[in-house]
């Protein structure tokens, strides 16, 4: 950067007289501490008061902002702010916090501008270690895997001020959250996308409205230059132009209260300002006007039930189809694009109920230590030069903080960088197949995924990049765990903020054939270089073909170009009975095979059964079960190991743990335990390449209790080879642990990882935790599990009548999340009637019955099973729980 004679001068004298304390680095040369103004040379202490020193402006100019972070030396890894947006005083005194206590730290500095000028310079320190009576850290998680995350047993969701400062709402803002909505029309949803754009219009606008003609939402263009081309202003219902010179916007910002109290000055005073910063050079300032379009564009918004601001550069898809289901749950829902992994509002696709509070962004303040309250409540802003990006960072917490319901979800929306990756950087192609934006691809590009994993990390607050961290450290401008070969990307994982607390959910990409629909394709950084042929274009351009050459190129096809094929994972179901009528099939078995029939809908539901031996002893309950079982297959013992490592595999879930690899191997599809009851479809995940689920408990670990996997899948030839080697009779270590290591070590392309408290097991077998499942109510929101897994080996003598469970008036479980969830996955008034008709429920005799049964199969087979599912010691190993 050039700076005038007198700076230059300035910092040769400082560099000569300190040339000995620093390197020959030009960076460090502009950022130092000062204790007493003495320059600090290699160490700080701990809530020891110091001045950070700054020498480097933009141009030399005082009159915008800087910013300074606290990095870790040498990662360069962002542990803290010394200050956030603010007067470039080039002096900010700093208390060194304790939780730096023996690092070795940076400091950064920056200085900013507006768009207009120039961009951000940022220069850093010579490191210092952090000195002090240093009390020693949690370890900190980097894996949810085995005993690493022993300590993370209880993986709930995080409340607002978790491990964050106390942040609350400044000035008079009444808090209450209303939920009436306006102008609903035939009982349904309608949602206005607004865009204001200052200067000419850009060549990709076309794509816009083409893409955007019967989406699903409306969409309301204010533009600043009257150039919208008349093709462009008629012939559709559903976007719409209104020419807004710089004088109308000056007199929609004055007649905002907030605004015009605020500034005190004669209109023509306040719409000379407005001219200045809106101006055609200035481009990126209209981003800091979405924050108050639904007072801006009251009039225009009237009889929508929603609104929402968006970005021209966005090529659309059935967006319509994707907010639907979202809009009568959420006040807020936002779909960002992954380019940063932070949790904020995205600027390009935001959705807020039409009422009262979203369009009094600008009344209230949020406070708190270290924030950044731009010139009182950011209200000084708005008539700045700078954009200060209010629609994503201050957005979120004034949502958040008015006890919205907010849903952020990184799925929705299409990235340059998420293209080429599922495109495995072949030529990658989108289509644009009657309104629907889908990436053809195979699973092998997919993403590993481990949903757990990423919910540890949110909730230790692991930082590895900015991530807005001028804002302090709450929660919402946590960095989102991303994949470290995914370019920074998030997708795959939603957020939902809900009273105050946040949540981690899987949020699998929409599958349909051979590919993956997204609600919209962004074109970011690649606009400049966007291409779109309209020649071939025929009658209907809802059909488009787009590739990337040197830029993004679109043109229309006159057909469907768009290849169909299959899900990886086929839809076949698969139950094992390896207990040779040694145990009692129940009602709760029951229930997993109707429910597995009813909910997945699988072309074929399979019950592979050890040397053809079905349940015989009071079967009524199987019986029925056979109803929706395409097959019975069975299967000699000889098919699983006799012995390994020189110990005998007797135990009917050992059998069962190499049986149900072989199977998938063989045919592919789902396996489930018996005790696993299905509760929505599974076409979602199965694009993947396998899916599996974290169990919770002390150890938050992958297990084998529900799988998903293709045919031929390599990954179970390399897991039936280390489960071999790795058995040792104990409990547990040859199938869980050792799927759970090799996932970890592997990380395989086309896998995810459910999460435990939103995927195959919402509970763990201790009984303290499937305790806390009966008698808790809406801890577990049903709907974003696919399972509901009962452990019955443990959790039977709770389970074993069903009227004494969920439906006597005086059952003190009847209100609690097993009984909801069982309510889910089938209709219990069926199982009611059954008992009442005289279906079976374990007793003393019938377990007498069963015992004689175990008896009979030590006469009968030289290799016994053992007695029921219950874990017991075998071959002189202990349980291993």
């Amino acid at each position: 950067m050039e700076r005038n004679p007198q700076q230059r001068g300035a910092i040769a004298f400082f560099i000569c007289f300190h040339s000995s304390l620093f390197s020959a680095d030009s960076d460090e040369v502009h950022v130092w501490l000062e204790r007493n103004s003495e320059v600090i040379t290699e160490s700080i202490f701990v809530e020891e008061r110091v001045m950070v020193r700054w020498d480097h402006f933009v141009n030399g100019d005082k009159a915008w902002y800087s910013w300074g972070f606290v990095r870790e030396s040498p990662t360069k890894h962002f542990l803290g702010s010394v200050t956030g947006n603010t007067p470039a005083t080039g002096r900010f005194e700093w208390s060194v916090p304790p939780r730096l206590c023996g690092k070795h730290v940076q400091i950064e500095m920056c200085s900013g501008s507006p768009p207009r000028r120039t961009k951000h310079a940022c220069h850093t320190s010579a490191p210092f270690v952090v000195e002090g009576n240093c009390v020693a850290e949690v370890p900190v998680q980097t894996t949810s895997t085995t005993t690493e995350a022993a300590a993370l047993r209880e993986m709930g969701p995080l409340g607002l001020g978790a491990r964050s400062r106390s942040w609350k709402i400044g000035g008079d803002v009444d808090q209450k959250l209303s939920l009436q909505t306006t102008g609903v029309r035939n009982g349904g949803y309608s949602v206005a996308l607004v865009v204001v754009w200052l200067g000419p219009l850009p060549t990709y606008v076309k794509a816009f409205v083409e893409s955007a003609r019967n989406s699903g939402p409306s969409f309301l263009i204010f533009h600043t230059h009257d150039d919208a081309p008349s093709h462009l202003k008629t012939g559709t219902s559903s976007v719409h132009f209104h020419y807004m010179p710089l004088t109308e916007l000056a007199d929609r910002l004055w007649n905002v209260d907030a605004l015009r109290k605020h500034f005190n000055l004669p209109f023509d005073a306040f719409a000379q300002k407005v001219r200045e910063c809106y101006a055609d050079d200035n481009p990126a300032k209209g981003n800091d006007l979405k924050v108050i379009y639904g007072a801006l564009f009251q009039k225009e918004l009237n009889g929508f039930t929603h609104w929402g601001w968006t970005d021209l550069d966005m090529i659309w898809g059935q967006v319509g189809s994707f907010l639907e289901p979202l809009l009568p749950i959420y006040d807020v829902i936002s779909a960002p694009d992954g380019q940063r992994p932070a949790l904020y509002l995205s600027g390009q696709l935001t959705v807020f109920r039409n009422n009262e509070l979203w369009r009094r962004f600008v009344t209230g303040c949020v406070t708190g230590p270290g924030y950044v309250n731009y010139g009182g409540c950011y209200l000084e802003s708005f008539l700045s030069e700078a954009n200060v990006f209010f629609d994503e960072k201050v957005a979120i917490w004034y949502a958040a903080l008015r006890g919205a319901h907010i849903f952020v979800d990184f799925s929705l929306v299409l990235s340059d960088a998420r293209w080429q990756r599922l495109s495995a950087h072949r030529k990658p192609s989108l289509y644009r197949d009657d309104g629907h934006l889908v990436v053809p691809h195979d699973s092998s590009v997919l993403p590993f995924l481990d949903i757990e994993q990423r919910n540890s990390e949110v909730h230790l607050l692991q930082n590895v990049s900015n991530c807005f961290s001028e804002f302090g450290e709450g929660w919402s401008f946590v960095c989102i765990p991303f994949d470290t070969h995914a370019m920074n990307d998030a997708f795959g994982a939603s957020y939902e903020v809900n009273q105050k607390r946040l949540f981690l959910w899987p949020s699998p990409l929409r599958p349909v054939d051979r590919g993956s629909e997204f609600a919209a394709f962004h074109l970011h950084r690649s606009k400049a270089s966007f291409k779109m042929h309209w020649e071939n274009c025929g009658p209907s351009e809802n059909n488009w073909h787009c590739y990337k050459n040197n830029g993004i190129v679109c043109a229309c096809e006159l057909a469907s170009t768009f290849s169909k094929g299959f899900n990886p994972i086929p839809n076949i179901v698969h139950f094992v009975l390896t207990d040779r009528d040694t145990r009692f099939f129940d009602w709760p078995c029951y229930v997993a095979i109707r429910s597995a029939w009813e909910k997945l809908r699988p072309e074929k539901l399979l019950v592979h059964v050890l040397d053809g031996i079905e349940p015989n002893t009071s079967a009524a309950w199987w019986q029925a079960a056979k109803r929706f079982v395409s097959d019975v297959l069975p299967f000699p013992r000889s098919e699983v190991p006799l012995s390994l490592n020189g110990v005998k595999i007797t135990h009917p879930a050992f059998i069962a743990d190499f049986r149900r690899i072989q199977i998938l191997y063989s045919w592919g599809g789902i396996y489930m335990d018996t005790d696993a009851l299905s509760l929505q479809s599974f076409d979602a995940l199965r694009h993947w390449k396998a899916v599996l689920g974290r169990q919770g408990g002390d150890e938050l670990r992958a297990t084998v209790g529900l799988m998903m996997f293709e045919k031929h899948s390599v990954l179970l030839d390399t897991l039936l080879d280390r489960m071999k080697r790795a058995y040792t009779g104990a409990w547990g270590l040859h199938a869980g642990h050792v799927l759970d290591d090799m996932m970890k070590e592997l990380q395989p392309p086309g896998v995810a990882i459910l999460g435990h408290s939103s995927g195959f097991f919402a509970s763990s077998w201790l009984a303290a935790d499937f305790m806390e499942l009966m008698e808790e109510s809406g801890r577990v929101d049903w709907s974003r599990c696919w399972s509901l897994h009962l452990y019955n080996s443990q959790t039977k003598k709770y389970t074993k009548d069903p009227l004494e469970l969920c439906q006597n008036a005086g059952s003190p479980y009847k209100a609690g999340d097993l009984c909801a969830g069982l309510n889910m996955a089938i209709d219990m008034s069926d199982i009611y009637s059954m008992v009442n008709q005289g279906y079976p429920l374990m007793n003393r005799r019938l377990e007498e019955v069963f015992e004689q049964r175990v008896a009979e199969q030590t006469q009968l087979f030289h290799d016994a099973v053992s007695p029921s599912l219950d874990i017991v010691s075998v071959k002189g190993f202990k349980a291993e729980l």
